[in-house]
């Protein structure tokens, strides 16, 4: 008596969702990280644009900085954005150099007590006029 039997076993059904449910983790965790990545890097991005936007309202401000540290914050995309900016002497060995250039940072936080680290920091220099 010979048996013809179509399809699968319930053994391989089992082994191939197995198999399929496996791959469509690791799908799941990388389209996950991708998402993570962009939300990132778009942070990123705004938190350059808050800087650099910090950096040129000093500039315009045509005054030289004073040395010392400054906070505030910038609304830009609908969200608040946290800067803290720290003025020093540029470190140029020459001190008559040194007096009339200055050296800004500027780091951006999306938290206002700014505990969790800056996305960004931008730095300049600013020469007496």
């Amino acid at each position: 008596m010979k048996i013809n039997s179509k399809g699968f076993t319930l053994l391989e059904v089992l082994v191939a969702l197995a198999v399929a449910s496996i791959g469509l983790a690791g799908v799941i965790k990388v389209a996950g990280g991708n998402a993570y990545n962009a939300q990132h890097l778009q942070n990123k991005t705004i938190a350059q644009w808050v800087a650099l936007n910090r950096i040129s309202e000093v500039r315009l401000s045509n005054e030289f900085p004073a040395i010392g540290q400054q906070k505030g914050e910038a609304e830009m995309l609908g969200n608040k954005w946290y800067w803290q900016q720290v003025t020093k002497a540029a470190p140029i060995p020459d001190p008559t150099v040194q007096q009339n250039v200055r050296q800004i940072e500027v780091d951006v936080y999306v938290d206002e007590d700014r505990k969790t680290g800056s996305l960004i920091t931008v730095t300049t220099y600013i020469a007496k006029k």
